[in-house]
């Protein structure tokens, strides 16, 4: 939907993409989820839902035009960028590929930059949605299933992000 206009915009189809896309989102976070103590699970959700709460009332309530949360797309792909590439990284060191401690905690700052770059994105679209102050750095009326997709998407993540720092946590106990 992020590279055909018409695909989010055609009536019946993003209403049939937004229900494949949720099916797929259910099924992966229930079965990532599955791997992980109910406890750790329970505790990322209600954090989860306290930082999305948290997040959308600044955006909504945030007045100051010298700070514009609509304008931060190109810094946040290349924060994305950089994110994926150190991704590539710690994968590498996973599978074994570089030495082990090639980058220390690789792990939880992974966790924690991922669930911190999808709090500014989740900022960012909420801020597209609600219309930043240029009208170029806006969604369309016709964008709310893709809106909902973004936010979706961002709070999925900040989830799973926040399950791997959590588990890395109860792991030590």
């Amino acid at each position: 939907m992020n590279i055909s206009v018409s695909a989010r915009r055609e009536s019946p189809l993003k209403w049939k993409l937004l229900a494949l896309f949720t099916f797929g989102e259910a099924l992966s976070v229930g079965w990532i989820s599955s791997f992980y103590h109910p406890r750790t699970v329970i505790s990322a959700m209600v954090v989860t839902s306290i930082s999305t709460g948290v997040i959308t009332l600044y955006t909504l309530l945030q007045r100051n035009p010298k700070y514009d949360l609509s304008q931060w797309g190109a810094g946040l792909s290349s924060a994305g960028i950089i994110f994926l590439l150190y991704g590539v990284v710690n994968l590498l060191e996973i599978f074994g590929i570089i030495p082990r401690g090639f980058l220390p905690f690789s792990d939880v700052i992974y966790s924690a930059l991922g669930a911190t770059l999808f709090s500014f994105y989740l900022a960012y679209h909420t801020r597209l949605i609600v219309s930043g102050k240029s009208t170029k750095y806006q969604m369309n009326d016709k964008d709310y299933i893709f809106g909902a997709m973004c936010l979706y998407n961002d709070i999925i993540n900040i989830f799973i992000f926040l399950l791997r720092l959590l588990e890395d946590r109860d792991s030590g106990r």
